[in-house]
């Protein structure tokens, strides 16, 4: 019984406290600490330790990194979202910007010839803009932005740089209304260029073409001729290119032939046209001067 209970009081015999080994630990640490300070003898130590706590270190530095890495990529990408967005509106925005610089140079271009061609015309012209185009094949017309305010009458013959564009058949306090020549009420008294041969066209109404009517399958007209003004009606000046013969069908059967011709003028490419004055009041305007210049 004696060396059972000899056994058990060593069994459970614990030693030193918890409390005086974690002060003997603080004393050694700060003796190690102090000696150290001094004398730097830990240095070679702390050198050789940190080889093996390096990756220790970058283990714990992981999620940091991690995060990191994660905010940066994702912010990158929505700046390069954002970046690539903006881009494409600047890009949508020159060209546009671009377009409109065609535009203005076409309009400019335009203009241009519409001046050369004032400039060498023997009539008077007066420069307007075209507001509105129908696109119906049963009233081919336009709309100008000049009316009584500017003088306007019906009758006036419209032309551009290339030539004839129709005549003005309603004025307005502001704004005239343009029967084009393709129009199927619009009869235009012609002279063909390449021998003097006159006739009068027709517009055709659907297609954008123009009829030489009543005309004998005998008649001396050939593909690609010019079809000008010949100024007998006293309302067109005489020389005003109108149309080119595009297509000649002479049929046995019938009396006439069916000349298909191809107006000269673009009539739905420009946005300014000029206005010619009438023969007869220039006529008015001259006759004055004249009887001044007598006096």
């Amino acid at each position: 019984m004696i060396k059972s209970h000899q056994r058990s009081s060593k069994l459970f015999n614990k030693g030193p406290s918890l409390l005086s080994k974690l002060l003997l630990l603080t004393l050694i640490s700060i003796v190690l600490m102090g000696i150290d300070f001094r004398f730097h003898y830990l240095k070679e130590i702390r050198q050789f330790t940190n080889v093996f706590s390096k990756p220790f270190h970058s283990v714990l530095n992981l999620p940091t990194d991690i995060y990191n890495f994660t905010t940066q990529y994702f912010s990158n990408q929505s700046r390069l979202i954002q970046e690539n967005e903006t881009l494409r509106l600047d890009m949508d925005r020159l060209k546009a910007d671009l377009q409109r610089l065609d535009f203005l140079d076409q309009e400019n271009n335009q203009l241009k010839n519409l001046l050369e061609v004032k400039n060498t015309l023997k009539f008077k012209t007066e420069a307007v803009n075209i507001i509105y185009s129908r696109f119906d094949p049963f009233n081919q017309k336009i709309i100008i932005d000049g009316g009584q305010n500017r003088e306007f009458q019906a009758g006036q013959p419209v032309i551009d740089a290339l030539g004839l564009v129709g005549q003005i058949s309603n004025v307005f306090p502001e704004t005239s209304e343009v029967t084009l020549i393709i129009d199927k009420k619009m009869s235009v008294p012609i002279q063909v260029q390449r021998n003097g041969l006159r006739a009068i066209t027709n517009g055709n109404g659907q297609n954008e073409t123009i009829l030489l009517s009543y005309l004998p399958n005998s008649v001396d007209v050939m593909k690609g001729d010019i079809l000008k003004t010949s100024g007998i009606d006293t309302i067109y000046p005489e020389g005003i290119a109108v149309a080119e013969v595009l297509e000649i069908n002479n049929n046995p059967k019938l009396p006439f032939a069916k000349i298909i011709c191809k107006p000269i003028s673009a009539i739905r490419n420009h946005s300014h046209v000029l206005v010619v004055t009438p023969i007869n009041k220039i006529a008015n305007v001259v006759a004055p001067i004249k009887n001044d210049q007598k006096k």
